[in-house]
């Protein structure tokens, strides 16, 4: 498929970002333009509010002005005493008929005491203020100070009111002022024409935020507005406007909205037309892709592929062929037989098979034929053939592939060489060969040795005699047939056919054991002949440890029979005496025990040891030697100590030999040095490993220790430490030496916690 970075790739989305960018270019605009026309709407509004409101304002302000004006000459004619009090009225109600927002105009004398105005009334209405207000008190005495009118401050009744107050003057004294109350409310309804309040929203504020006229009129918190000072009056009033939302126009709501809709089903539409295309061409791409891939496998092929037409005329042949023929493709199309890689002494051969081909009879195993390259060299192939079936189905000729099959034609008579050398040498070893089936038993081999040794019944159908135990892959077993022993060595492999067989090589080896079981018993004999040595040795000194308790015991004996033959026999004290005399009588017992156990001669056993029942008897039996040489024996052993198999008799023997040794060579050491024999142990590696350390003179000659007959004692055999390691080795484990860190020799014995004598019982 193109990478997504090719220029193909982006040829062909090109015109989709073009379509998609037009399209995103006329939403913009129309929302752009929508936008505009409503900024500048808004802000054309703004400024005719602006100017409306700065109208209002003037037109207001000249009306207030024109009233001040006629309240002014009143002023002036009630300061020149040329009204009276009728024509004040008379004046008075002609000014409050052309002003609805005038409650009252009246005039007070410099006591602040109304003297006349209109309306009439003996008692002033609660709806005006009274004279004594303090608000209306203020703007009288500051009218009469600053000499000209003066408006007072908002003055809350059932309406809000203000006052305007004009002084008048007789020279420079004080007489008196006119007085007019006007309706804030009645003021904005009368003198605001009827287009302004159906464009906007009125109201009048005072410093405080506070809705003063008209009460029932709220602007929008999202309205534009527009806000004046309300002058003359002043004291912080102003006039708030704010624009009412014209209806737009449905038509143009709808065009644009209609616009928009239709700009985004293109839109839509345009990306699903997008998606078909896309996938459209990642099918043609993987179509692309599949036969490339097709065509680079055919390309790739060592085997070889020819196609023919039902006329037999060659109609395809991939690069496998040619490489294998040696000829060009085009040299191939539209060939017909015969074919020039036929060799030439095989071209009846290739001829029945090509005409066999045409007549459909192919086998199912291909023909094998001999074919010619372009330079005369010759190679054998394997051809296989099928019919050639288009898309619907119709035959269109034959197909057929073909193997070069010359190496390995040459493998196989390499292999069967070389099977024929190996069951020469098979043929030829001294040791029974046989393999036989894994799951049956079967057998399915055995040489000329296995034959002449082991016989058989029913030659062609048998299965061989198991001489291994079950799950054993190698160990000596007995023929119960000759009696001969063997060493057979079992194992698993695959068959020429694949299925699982056992491979057996049994060596006859009766004459090794024999010779083996002589060595053996002459180690039995000299171990048997070593512990009646040491036996010899010992025999003064445990001759003098039976004595001791046969000696306790007739002295317990004689303080028993005086016991018993006094008047008031001490039967207590009797019964004590006679317990010890039973101490003594096993004490000598078992030492007796100890010495026949030791120098009994019998066939090895394995059963399951403990160490510390194994050290009793050494220890036991050396305990007048030790005392002898003053020597002191330490045994320290980690608990607990699992037990381990072996024969306590000959395991005994080792650690007597091993013991005695360091105490007969501390024995040399001078009077002072200390004569100390530890004895530990440990646990390595599921192995029990005991360590004898004595502090004698140590092993001069380490390398010739365990040499048979070497000896550092005169007297001695130099046969004791050979038995040791013979043991041992029994035992599936090994002694060695080393030096003592504090000075003397440390021997090391090692023994397996599970393991097997290697003995086995006469036959």
């Amino acid at each position: 498929m193109p990478s997504h970075h090719s220029p193909l790739h982006w040829q062909g989305r090109l015109p989709w970002l073009l379509a998609h960018t037009a399209i995103g270019l006329v939403m913009l605009v129309l929302l752009g333009y929508a936008w505009m026309d409503y900024r500048q709407t808004h802000k054309a509004q703004e400024s005719t509010l602006a100017q409306d409101l700065l109208w209002q304002q003037q037109g207001i302000r000249l009306h207030l002005q024109t009233n001040q004006n006629v309240l002014e000459n009143l002023a002036y004619g009630l300061a020149a005493e040329a009204l009276s009090i009728r024509d004040f009225n008379a004046r008075a109600d002609a000014l409050m008929k052309v002003n609805p927002e005038l409650l009252s105009v009246e005039y007070l004398d410099a006591r602040n005491v109304r003297v006349g105005g209109l309306p009439v009334y003996s008692g002033r209405p609660n709806s005006l203020v009274p004279l004594e207000d303090d608000q209306l008190q203020e703007a009288v005495d500051g009218a009469a100070a600053l000499g000209h009118a003066v408006y007072s401050n908002v003055i809350q009744r059932n309406e809000p009111m203000v006052v305007l107050v004009v002084p008048y003057f007789t020279g420079t004294v004080y007489t008196g002022a006119v007085l007019a109350t006007y309706s804030l409310s009645q003021l904005l309804q009368q003198r605001i024409p009827w287009w302004m309040v159906q464009r906007y929203d009125l109201q009048l504020i005072d410093g405080r935020g506070g809705v003063l006229a008209p009460t029932g009129v709220e602007l929008k918190p999202e309205a534009t507005t527009q806000e004046v000072g309300f002058e003359p009056p002043g004291h912080g009033l102003k006039l708030v406007a704010g624009i009412r939302e014209a209806p737009t126009s449905v038509r143009h709501v709808w065009l644009l909205a209609s616009v928009i809709v239709l700009l985004a089903l293109l839109w839509w539409m345009l990306l699903l037309l997008r998606q078909r295309m896309q996938e459209r061409q990642q099918a043609e791409a993987a179509l692309q892709d599949e036969m490339r891939f097709r065509a680079a496998m055919e390309d790739s092929l060592v085997t070889g592929l020819r196609a023919m037409d039902k006329d037999g005329r060659i109609i395809y042949v991939n690069p496998g062929f040619c490489r294998m023929v040696g000829w060009q493709a085009e040299e191939l199309l539209g060939h017909v037989p015969p074919m020039p890689y036929w060799a030439p002494e095989a071209l009846e051969e290739c001829a029945a098979a090509y005409r066999g081909i045409l007549e459909g009879q192919a086998p199912a195993n291909g023909f094998q034929l001999r074919f010619m390259r372009r330079n005369g060299e010759r190679f054998d192939v394997r051809l296989y053939s099928s019919r050639l079936v288009d898309g619907r189905g119709e035959s269109r000729g034959w197909m057929a592939s073909l193997y070069d099959v010359t190496e390995i034609k040459r493998e196989r008579e390499a292999l069967a060489a070389s099977r024929t050398q190996l069951l020469t040498v098979l043929e030829g070893l001294e040791a029974a060969v046989s393999v036989t089936d894994a799951a049956t038993g079967r057998g399915l081999y055995r040489n000329r040795h296995h034959a002449d040794t082991f016989a058989l019944f029913e030659e062609g159908d048998y299965c061989l005699v198991p001489l291994l135990p079950n799950g054993s892959l190698g160990a000596d077993c007995v023929d119960t047939v000759s009696g001969r022993w063997y060493h057979v060595q079992r194992r698993a492999i695959d068959w020429v056919d694949g299925r699982r067989v056992w491979l057996d090589i049994a060596s006859d080896i009766t004459e090794q054991r024999s010779a083996a079981e002589v060595v053996r018993l002459q180690s039995e004999k000299l171990q048997h002949t070593a512990r009646l040595v040491s036996m010899g040795e010992l025999a003064s000194s445990l001759a003098h440890e039976l004595n001791q308790p046969l000696a306790a015991i007739g002295s317990y004996a004689a303080a028993g029979e005086e016991l018993l033959a006094l008047e008031k026999p001490r039967v207590e004290r009797a019964r004590e005496v006679m317990v010890k005399m039973g101490e003594q009588a096993r004490r000598a017992g078992q030492i007796i025990r100890g010495i026949r156990d030791f120098v009994a001669k019998r066939a090895p056993r394995t059963e399951p040891c403990r160490l510390d029942a194994v050290l009793a008897v050494p220890l036991q039996l050396l305990e007048p030697l030790t005392r002898q040489t003053r020597a002191r024996i330490s045994v320290v052993l980690p608990k607990p100590l699992p037990p381990f198999p072996g024969d306590a008799v000959m395991l005994e023997q080792v650690l007597f030999n091993l013991l005695k040794n360091g105490l007969e060579a501390m024995a040399t050491m001078p009077t002072g040095h200390p004569r100390d024999i530890h004895i530990g142990a440990e646990l390595l590696d599921d192995a029990l490993e005991v360590s004898i350390a004595d502090t004698g003179p140590g092993m001069p000659q380490a390398s010739q220790t365990f040499q048979p007959f070497f000896s550092t004692k005169a007297e001695g055999l130099g046969v004791g430490l050979n038995i040791c390691r013979s043991v041992l080795e029994q035992h599936r484990g090994h002694l060695r030496v080393e030096p003592n860190p504090g000075g003397g020799t440390r021997f090391i014995c090692r023994l397996p916690l599970a393991s097997e004598l290697a003995t086995s019982e006469e036959t």
